[in-house]
């Protein structure tokens, strides 16, 4: 009936190329990623230095042109032309100063006497300023090409402005980006770049700072020529960091595999040796408050793969063929128990889950009856309870109502088990003789709240009366449940809040217990 099936362990070649490709890729991802927000880090941290120079370097530039301002009159006299040749002497920034008066008009340099308006777009940013303070990037007269000017106007309206060359404002800048970071320093109205900024590239990201009394702003991009620079100048990290995680990736690889693959093996052998647990969980009978029943559940903890589910040990046992020894074997430490524990365990009945179709293999019933010839104590207390992995066909019903007819001749008592998730209905208990219905813990977790729950409910237990069924409720947690499920008239109960499965040395200390109270 069940196929012994193994699925084939990869190859050492499939888990090499896996995990070398799924190395790379997170390689390549993390470098590519750590790469991007350090260089995001570093674009912040430079654009804030920058910010700061340049707002050191106005203040400087602005205590200058306030000097020059306090000492300047309106005249242009030969006294007033060497007094601004020696501030521009001493001057670390300008090459030469200017005069105007309230009407914007240059009226003295360097050079003497001088007669030009200032631009008008330049005086409107002095007046808008309340510092009386701009900056721009014009034609200078004198030299006749580009040229930095920085204005300042003071209180007595005479007014002053520096002449300098660009590349004295932005030397500790160019210096600061070296020719990693592109920048557009915007002067004014027109806008001085880095070498780097005329370059054929892409923006990756880009941060602004603005000095809003002087009209600059500076704008600092993040290319992607330097992110590959970069990159490049990583490879040697690259291949460092593909090594480590190719390493961990096997290792996980092999980890999992050799879980997966070894729990088969283990579950096999510790069902050969009988190397599982059987624990025990009562079933309080409602009449008395007694443990007349208990249903024995498998527990295992693999030495190498620590506790495993009782579930896992089921699929695991069906796929590999071997839920019929597994069943076996559990009836076998039953029948040890209660060779171990005659005297507690009178009177009490134990009750082991088989699926519904081992019972349908022609060699089931001669092992349970050599089973009951090897354990005699079984006689008239072991308990079938019957679980469902599929649906029967017509040609095995036949089969299955004989089959059940044979084990209660050997005096033993039937289940169906989780009534109402599987495949059993109402026309399934009128087909097959069982002894004991046991409803789900589906239904007895939402009866309190689910009207429809509790009709259906009601119905299956009147139904099981009339056919001379006992009816176990399963999964009774709390004592609200215990409470609404009485209302139905089951027999018995089996939850947490009488006892979780127990190991049988502590499960028969809990009989001792209740039978001395």
């Amino acid at each position: 009936m069940y196929q012994n099936i193994k699925s084939p362990m990869p190859s050492k070649i499939r888990v090499i190329s896996l995990s070398a490709f799924i190395s790379l890729l997170l390689s390549f991802v993390i470098l590519s990623v750590g790469l991007y927000l350090y260089l995001l880090k570093d674009l912040e941290e430079k654009t804030l230095t920058a910010e700061s120079i340049l707002t050191d370097r106005m203040d400087t530039i602005l205590v200058e042109l306030k000097g020059v301002a306090q000492s300047a009159t309106l005249s242009c006299e030969k006294e007033d032309v060497r007094n601004l040749i020696e501030k521009s002497f001493y001057s670390p920034m300008f090459k030469e100063y200017g005069l105007f008066n309230e009407d914007y008009r240059v009226y003295c340099s360097n050079f003497g006497s001088q007669t030009f308006t200032i631009y008008s777009s330049i005086a409107d940013r002095i007046k808008e300023s309340k510092d009386g303070i701009t900056v721009s990037l014009v034609q200078s007269n004198t030299l006749g090409h580009q040229t930095f000017f920085a204005f300042y106007q003071g209180e007595n309206g005479i007014g002053v402005n520096g002449l300098a060359p660009p590349k004295s404002l932005v030397v500790e800048l160019e210096h600061l980006f070296s020719t990693q970071y592109p920048y557009n320093l915007t002067v004014g109205k027109r806008v001085l770049s880095s070498q780097e900024a005329n370059s054929d590239y892409s923006v990756l990201s880009q941060r602004t700072v603005t000095l809003d009394e002087w009209t600059m702003s500076l704008v600092v991009s993040l290319s992607s020529y330097l992110y590959w620079d970069y990159f490049c100048q990583s490879i040697p990290l690259f291949a460092i960091l593909w090594l480590l995680l190719f390493a961990i990736c096997c290792a996980i690889f092999w980890s999992v595999l050799y879980y997966r693959y070894s729990l088969p093996h283990s579950l096999r052998k510790a069902i050969k040796e009988e190397a599982m647990d059987v624990y025990f969980q009562p079933i309080i009978s409602l009449n008395d408050q007694k443990a007349r029943d208990m249903e024995a559940l498998i527990r295992w903890k693999s030495p190498y793969h620590g506790q495993v589910s009782p579930l896992t040990i089921i699929e695991i046992a069906d796929r590999l063929g071997l839920i019929d020894d597994l069943t076996w074997m559990v009836i076998r430490k039953v029948g040890c128990f209660y060779r171990e524990n005659s005297a507690i365990l009178e009177g009490v009945s134990i009750a082991v889950n088989v699926d519904r179709h081992s019972l349908l293999e022609e060699s089931f019933i001669p092992n349970l009856q050599g089973i009951l010839a090897e354990y005699p104590e079984l006689k008239g207390r072991l308990g079938l309870e019957v679980t469902e992995t599929s649906a029967l066909n017509m040609s095995d019903l036949p089969i299955m109502v004989s089959q059940f007819e044979r084990i209660k001749a050997l005096g033993i008592e039937l289940s169906v088990d989780d009534f109402g998730t599987g495949y059993s209905g109402l026309d399934f208990l009128r087909r097959f003789p069982y002894d004991v219905l046991k409803l789900d813990r589906v239904f007895v977790s939402s009866f309190q709240d689910d009207q429809f729950t509790r009709q259906i409910l009601t119905s299956v237990t009147k139904l099981a009366r009339e056919l001379n069924m006992k009816v176990v409720a399963e999964g009774i947690e709390e004592q609200e449940q215990l409470d609404a499920i009485k209302e139905l008239g089951v027999d018995s109960v089996q939850g947490y809040f009488f006892s979780v499965p127990l190991p049988g040395d502590q499960i028969i200390q809990w009989l001792e217990e209740k039978t001395q109270k």
